[in-house]
């Protein structure tokens, strides 16, 4: 069974032989690599000469990672598809596990499976499923309530997942009319949790790098908190999905949303009063997001063995 696997890149000189090798390095052989260089600048370009005809690279103009993703999605040719990002890495047995997984689920209707990955901060490591809340009793299985989950929380999605080409054009590919670089992957995710159970593997096969940027914390926050609101809007009222979200959280997730919304434009406010303001509904709302999760306990994963 082919596997293509996309990575898109863009001015990543310094990590992308990081990633390429992590995939030629799989145990799992009938691969294909399709690199799409998103306009680079530096010299990516020259460094991923070196691997010849064991990568195919695409270069195109820079129109950000979903486009960069949708067009190896159109160049690959297997059968299922996985993406990992060029700063980040596999384990070696990733894609194998990942197949194999695949194959022993396929009667139970599987679209994809995801991995757990290790986040590597310069003040530790963490892994995504300790971040998303997921504990599952089984280290593989099957995953029958994805959007459950992914309507509270996030997931690291990837760089994690092998998906089925088919489900991919089922649910739509990338979303290019989303902010450059900014939750394409969760627009997917909460789409693919739609169409059909997930396989998932505990165990961290990929490790993410953290990246610096300039944007505040909280700047960064708001803008999250703003464009997750519109993917699940979107997702709730478009033809193919509508109504299909659980309903009573997906209404839960949107007060929240719109309420972090509303602290968070305060304390970027030029008003030093406003900015009082938004720091303390910003406690506020951390304190009554930790009473209501002891309340209301978040989902959890429904799961069978694989």
């Amino acid at each position: 069974m082919l596997v293509s696997t996309i990575i898109p890149t863009y001015n990543r000189a310094e990590t992308i032989e990081r990633a390429v090798n992590s995939v030629l390095d799989q145990t799992w052989k009938e691969m294909e690599v399709i690199v799409v260089d998103d306009g680079s600048t530096d010299e990516t370009v020259e460094v991923l000469k070196k691997y010849g005809d064991k990568i195919r690279v695409i270069r195109q103009k820079n129109g950000g990672p979903a486009a960069a993703r949708n067009t190896g999605i159109k160049a690959a040719t297997g059968e299922i598809i996985a993406f990992l990002d060029s700063d980040d890495s596999w384990m070696p047995a990733k894609i194998e596990r990942q197949v194999n997984l695949l194959q022993r689920t396929a009667s139970a209707g599987v679209v994809c499976c995801v991995c757990n990955a290790r986040m590597m901060y310069s003040s530790g490591a963490v892994t995504t499923f300790q971040l998303a809340r997921l504990h599952p009793e089984q280290v593989e299985g099957v995953w029958r309530n994805p959007a459950d989950i992914l309507v509270d929380r996030f997931l690291l999605f990837n760089q994690v997942v092998a998906v089925y080409r088919e489900a991919l054009s089922q649910s739509g590919f990338f979303g290019e009319d989303l902010p450059y670089g900014l939750h394409d992957d969760y627009d997917l995710a909460v789409r693919l949790s739609l169409i059909g159970p997930w396989a998932f593997i505990a165990d961290p096969l990929v490790e993410w790098h953290e990246q610096k940027d300039n944007i505040s914390r909280t700047h960064r926050h708001l803008e999250v908190c703003i464009h997750t609101l519109q993917i699940l809007k979107n997702i709730n009222e478009s033809q193919q999905f509508q109504g299909r979200l659980p309903q009573a959280r997906l209404s839960r997730r949107l007060r929240s949303l719109k309420n972090w919304i509303y602290a968070l434009r305060l304390e970027n406010d030029g008003n030093p009063l406003m900015r009082l303001l938004g720091r303390c509904l910003h406690f506020y709302l951390r304190i009554y997001e930790a009473l209501y999760s002891r309340i209301v306990p978040v989902s959890q994963m429904i799961t069978n063995k694989a």
